[in-house]
């Protein structure tokens, strides 16, 4: 991850490729960054400092930044993932970021002062101006669940009562992919979770456990989905023969060993043969 050392002011158009006077190796080096860290230190960024920035799709920053100027992300249409270090309490510029995108966003907050993580996802919507021909106004119409979201804040701090609460709205207008990237971040980094909510989450799992198991093995950090599941999501000795079937078809081994350990401890031993082909 390129990381960029400043003031604690960046100016307009910093690292926007168009900014007059880049030089053509440095317009095509910014054109293809895929990843960028904010050091600490950094307050403000101004107005279209990522403009055009069209391959990046990683941004990391903490609490310093209280400023981001307008339209600093247009023509990011790849920017996916958000990590913010923070503390307790402190003010961060993530709505800043997600209200700007409508696009869905992965956002991991990391709580330094406590050692904790936070992940969420912010689904994309789509804005739609309808003309009310009768009252001659044009309304604005929100599709999906997203605007919602982004409502999230208090002071720009997370609310996480409020995007909680918002789940069952997520669940009419969402994708199951997205669904489960919700749920699971949730139940894994709980931050701020309450007892309701997890439950709610996890029955949402508990519903949909194979497609929740195939999302879990493709993850980087599998490991820890892949227990949950096995752990507090399957109910019963077939529920967990399911995902060891899943992860079997796939050739993952190493989950296949977990998942068996686990099922003989919760439900008892019984014997399986699985061939992997290899």
């Amino acid at each position: 991850m390129e990381r960029i050392e400043a003031s604690a002011v960046l100016p307009d158009y910093y690292y926007s490729p168009w900014r007059t006077g880049r030089e053509k190796a440095e317009q095509e080096q910014l054109l293809a960054a895929e990843e960028l860290e904010l050091s600490h230190g950094i307050e403000e960024i101004g107005n279209y400092t990522f403009y055009g920035c069209s391959n990046l799709k990683r941004l990391k920053f903490t609490d310093s930044l209280r400023r981001i100027g307008g339209g600093s992300f247009t023509g990011c249409s790849a920017l996916r993932e958000l990590y913010v270090e923070t503390e307790k309490d402190r003010v961060t510029c993530i709505r800043d970021v997600v209200t700007e995108t409508f696009h869905e966003m992965y956002v991991t907050v990391y709580y330094r002062d406590q050692d904790v993580y936070a992940r969420l996802v912010f689904p994309e919507y789509y804005e739609e101006g309808v003309e009310n021909t009768p009252a001659r106004i044009l309304e604005t119409h929100f599709h999906g669940s997203g605007y919602r979201y982004r409502q999230c804040f208090t002071d720009k701090r997370i609310d996480y009562a409020r995007y909680d609460n918002l789940f069952s709205v997520a669940k009419v207008y969402e994708k199951q992919e997205i669904l489960i990237a919700m749920a699971m971040g949730r139940l894994l980094c709980p931050y701020a979770l309450s007892a309701e909510r997890e439950e709610e989450y996890r029955s949402y799992v508990c519903a949909w456990i194979e497609a929740v198991g195939s999302y879990c093995l493709k993850q980087t950090d599998w490991h820890a989905g892949v227990r949950y599941l096995i752990q507090k999501g399957v109910q019963d000795g077939n529920q967990a023969e399911q995902l060891i079937r899943l992860a079997a078809d796939s050739g993952h081994t190493e989950a296949v060993s977990l998942l068996m350990e686990e099922k003989n401890r919760r439900f008892g031993q019984q014997k399986k043969t699985f061939d992997f082909g290899f």
